[in-house]
């Protein structure tokens, strides 16, 4: 073996090595808020031994830290433990909110480019239809208020100004993914963007 083929795999290790010491991982379950069950979103990074990220309680609170695995995490927030099982697909939470083991289940991640928007109406239920270019395909995807995880600071709990996407490379996280499509539960915030959560008032036209 050559030194150039040794150093070709040398550096295919590197790179195998990062992508898998820092990774997304979204998930969506059922926790106890104040002993009362609701609806959440988990957007975790995962950098090596190192998670952080943002859980939805009411809103998103920061992820203290935690523990990964390939197919578990244990994390901390907002004087909670959590620890999502993906063999089990459940959650175990205990903490100042609640305790209890609910059901969870892992999104999967889509990346492509946004092409058209088709606002919701009695035809898609209500929902937008995102249509998004992947692998030279178009793809159909269901949207109504995603949250938007924000490359910096707090996601936004809900996020409807989708056109300001179009013609962007996006990364969607999707639940129920199938050939069909699938529902847009998180827009991740594309890079060179610092979308505000309000857009500014337009000035007032003088009389």
């Amino acid at each position: 073996m050559n030194r150039k083929t040794v150093w070709l795999i040398f550096t295919c290790c590197l790179v195998t090595s990062a992508a898998r010491s820092q990774s997304r991982r979204v998930y969506e379950g059922v926790v106890d808020m104040k002993q009362k069950p609701i609806g959440t979103l988990i957007l975790m990074d995962v950098n090596g031994n190192y998670v952080s990220g943002w859980i939805r309680l009411g809103k998103y609170v920061p992820i203290d830290g935690g523990t990964p695995s390939e197919t578990s995490t244990e994390f901390r927030a907002a004087g909670n433990s959590y620890t999502i099982d993906e063999k089990r697909n459940r959650i175990t939470y205990s903490g100042t909110d609640g305790s209890g083991d609910s059901r969870v289940s892992r999104l999967t991640p889509v990346a492509g480019t946004f092409k058209e928007l088709q606002e919701g109406g009695e035809q898609f239920g209500g929902s937008d239809i995102v249509i998004m270019e992947v692998g030279a395909r178009l793809r159909r995807f269901h949207a109504d208020g995603p949250s938007l995880w924000k490359r910096a600071g707090p996601p936004f709990e809900t996020f409807r100004r989708l056109e300001e996407l179009l013609q962007r490379e996006i990364t969607v996280w999707v639940a129920d993914l199938s050939d069909n499509g699938g529902d847009i539960e998180v827009v991740e915030e594309p890079d060179g963007m610092n979308i505000p959560l309000k857009l500014p008032k337009k000035p007032k036209e003088k009389k």
